[in-house]
């Protein structure tokens, strides 16, 4: 109060002074733990794989690989968190994403076809959607917590024996899908952040990426390789991010001569 002010010898705007300082001090830290959230994308990737194999099999003198359509999709957090996809983003991604895979299949030498997502057969699609479902399945219930009392650990995943029509169609002997997500935030979603943060101190999610890779054997249909990368894997969007992104998503892939990675 005013008394009190008085006594202690200190004038009232030098003490709102003293307490806006003070403030300033208490939600610094915060707005900085706001923005780390978004900063922190640009980490390293945390990546986890699991190989059935070392080395592709094949009757002829290098195994082939079809690359499916790969199911990118890039959405715009808005500052109440829903996400709209961006279709820009996405098609400029799905473009460097070709570009990439295809430097990528020269370094490791494999005969890597990609299919025209314009020219896919039902069946195809069929087996496209299927893919992304058993991904997803399997980041839930193998490496996540949601484990099946069935398989408990044992890596026993197929997309059935039905695909290999595929096989004979492109007369190839392995099949190789791609699903990555990324939520970029908004200035509304980032400006909305750092309020949570400076009123009470709440965590806002800021946006996400992830994606997975499969190899499927195109004789069992069963999964021969896969790979999940989580956030920091790169920027689709960029050509360089791009083949950073690749070169993670792809980690480690079994060649004709071992594991493959691009140099």
């Amino acid at each position: 109060d005013v008394v009190r002010i008085a006594f202690l010898g200190i004038s009232e705007g030098n003490l709102m002074s003293y307490q806006r300082k003070e403030t300033q001090k208490r939600i610094a830290p915060l707005i900085c733990a706001a923005l780390g959230v978004v900063l922190i994308v640009g980490g390293c990737a945390t990546t986890a794989n699991v190989q059935q194999i070392d080395r592709l099999d094949s009757v002829g003198e290098n195994p082939r690989i079809i690359l499916m359509p790969p199911d990118i999709r890039y959405y715009l957090l808005t500052a109440g968190g829903v996400p709209e996809p961006n279709a820009e983003w996405t098609d400029a991604a799905r473009v460097n994403f070709g570009v990439a895979v295809k430097d990528f299949a020269d370094q490791i030498g494999s005969d890597l076809r990609i299919i025209d997502k314009t020219n896919l057969s039902e069946e195809e699609i069929r087996y496209d959607t299927l893919h992304s479902a058993v991904g997803i399945t399997l980041l839930e219930n193998y490496f996540g917590m949601a484990k099946l009392p069935s398989k408990r650990d044992q890596f026993d995943w197929s997309l059935g024996p039905g695909v290999s029509t595929i096989g004979a169609a492109h007369n190839a002997d392995y099949a190789l899908f791609a699903y990555y997500r990324d939520y970029q935030a908004s200035g509304g979603r980032i400006a909305f952040a750092v309020l949570a943060a400076a009123a009470v101190g709440a965590a806002v999610p800021m946006g996400a990426e992830f994606g997975f890779a499969s190899l499927v054997d195109l004789k069992s249909g069963g999964i021969v390789w896969f790979n999940k990368v989580d956030v920091g894997a790169g920027e689709l969007r960029d050509p360089d991010g791009a083949a950073k992104v690749v070169d993670t998503l792809f980690r480690d892939i079994p060649t004709r001569t071992g594991p493959g990675t691009a140099q």
